[in-house]
């Protein structure tokens, strides 16, 4: 390997094109602070755990990981910052989201299908008819979806001031006391008391009895969105998981590269600098700032760049603290990276397993993106015994071959080493779990372990989640995102991305990056 080393100073740099660089990098376009930035992406293409990749003929674009993205509407948050700074040929957020109306839920095992639908109506769909216990259950699910979309309305609302958590300043003290003021009176007064329920707690409030119909359900939801379980997960962070239906569900046109590229070119065309191919390898503290080691893993060349402003850090703390940091440097001393080094080591991400591939189009499919959640038959193994999750564009999307949809299934798994037995026979049983609850047969299938979105993201062992949410990291309790420099005042790393709050989802690492932006220039 030949190394090429060349002195480079940028008032600000981020490491990691994903949702929360890409969003960092939108901001400092917005801001004209572009041309003193640069971006640095290990990929080819950006998004990292969200991102995507084509496959040959028929030509068809999946996306990689996380097919969702909500708060899409105009007002909204993820509308907002996709239209910060739009570059010369960005769709318009009218053009580029499209809504997921439903989610449906297969029971293979109990002949149960169920609609969510995003008005908030429950409905039944299954080859048989519920009997009158289920039908009860039904009436109490529709009540809980409703009571988490009147408790989340406000918090939703809330989001777009970017409360920043944890407080880590006055400002962020100041900033929080203001959001706090914005809320109705009634809700001051039970809020307190409703940060500390749990999503079982209120779930038995409702009569929603653990085991039962819809049980199951609400706990599917929260395992995408909190990706925990009720007894685990706060309330407040609950309700804004299971409302996501009736707050709006949206896929991206063409797929997540039609939302990340215009992102990436508006920060290029306001002077931003951005690398792809090029993968951090050192990050140090030397007397001026911060020195950055980064390689062209293309041209095998290495090039340093300081800093005595802010580098942000769109990596998961295992990344961060596994080795990027030399050991003897004084960073590791500071009480921010030693309890950086306590989170990742007690902390667990999980990993996926994922499946790509066609399915000819059916008439009865709606026109629209849908969206598919598939329980776990008996007999499967039980590494799979986690709900699938299967994401389906509009009909005219113009990623998929005509005559087809583009199909995206994902899987958790708590391992991160699959065999290629284990992977030949897990495709082989997701295969079949999709053909029948969906009554199609998929064609051009190919999967992903771990260990492809380890060469995938870069991220270690593959994880491709954050931390599952809960009381110990929701709000004030979230994990620490800045670490200064030991001498320069106003020179700090930022974390950002789903290892810090807000933690799960393209509009959460979003809103870090945001945070990030704030931090790194002192700007709100």
């Amino acid at each position: 390997m030949t190394s090429e080393e060349r002195n480079q100073v940028r008032p600000f740099i981020i490491v990691g094109a994903g949702a929360a660089g890409t969003a960092a990098a939108k901001c400092f376009a917005a801001a004209d602070l572009a041309s003193h930035t640069l971006l640095l992406e290990q990929h080819s293409e950006p998004g990292g755990s969200a991102g995507y990749f084509s496959r040959g003929m028929p030509k068809r674009t999946f996306d990689a990981g996380a097919t969702q993205l909500i708060e899409c509407e105009r007002g909204q948050i993820q509308n907002i910052i996709y239209s910060l700074a739009a570059s010369e040929n960005q769709p318009s957020p009218e053009e580029l989201f499209e809504r997921i109306p439903t989610i449906t839920q297969h029971w293979e095992d109990g002949g149960i299908k169920i609609i969510l639908h995003a008005d908030g109506r429950v409905s039944w769909n299954g080859p048989r008819q519920p009997d009158a216990h289920e039908a009860a259950e039904m009436k109490r699910l529709e009540k809980f979806i409703s009571a988490c979309h009147a408790e989340a309305g406000w918090m939703w609302s809330l989001l777009r001031q970017i409360p920043r958590f944890p407080l880590q300043s006055v400002t962020d003290v100041a900033r929080a006391l203001v959001v706090f003021l914005q809320v109705p009176f009634f809700k001051k007064c039970t809020f307190p008391f409703l940060w500390l329920l749990s999503c079982r707690q209120m779930m038995a409030f409702y009569g929603i009895k653990k085991g039962s119909l819809a049980d199951d359900v609400l706990s599917g939801l929260l395992v995408d969105t909190t990706q925990n379980t009720p007894e685990k997960s706060p309330w407040l962070a609950s309700a804004m998981g299971i409302s996501i239906l009736r707050r709006g569900i949206f896929r991206c046109r063409k797929g997540m590269r039609s939302y990340f590229r215009p992102m990436l070119s508006s920060f290029i065309e306001r002077g931003g600098t951005y690398k792809p191919h090029h993968a951090v390898r050192r990050i140090e503290t030397v007397a001026s700032g911060f020195r950055v080691t980064f390689e062209d893993t293309k041209n095998r060349t290495t090039t340093t760049v300081e800093t005595d402003k802010s580098i942000l850090l769109n990596l998961t703390l295992a990344d961060m603290t596994g080795g990027l940091v030399p050991e003897k440097d004084p960073l590791r001393e500071t009480r921010v990276f030693r309890r950086w080094t306590h989170i990742a080591a007690g902390e667990k991400c999980w990993g996926a397993f994922a499946l790509y591939a066609l399915v000819e189009d059916k008439p009865e499919w709606p026109d629209t993106p849908h969206y598919h959640q598939m329980f776990a038959r008996q007999s499967d193994p039980s590494e799979l015994q986690s709900s699938l999750y299967v994401s389906i564009p509009a009909r005219n999307d113009p990623a998929q071959p005509a005559g087809f949809r583009i199909l995206t299934a994902t899987i958790h798994l708590n391992s991160t080493i699959v065999s290629p037995q284990q992977r030949a026979l897990w495709q082989e049983i997701l295969s079949s779990r999709i053909e029948t609850n969906l009554a199609a047969r998929l064609s051009h299938t190919e999967s992903a372990v771990p260990e492809t979105f380890a060469r995938y993201t870069g991220r270690r062992a593959g994880l491709v989640g954050g931390f599952p949410l809960r009381f110990g990291n929701f709000l004030f309790f979230a994990n620490p995102s800045t670490l200064r420099h030991p001498q320069i005042p106003g020179c700090k790393l930022i974390l950002m991305g789903d290892n810090v709050f807000p933690g799960q989802g393209v509009v959460a690492c979003c809103v870090s990056g945001v945070i990030a932006f704030e931090r790194a220039t002192k700007l709100t």
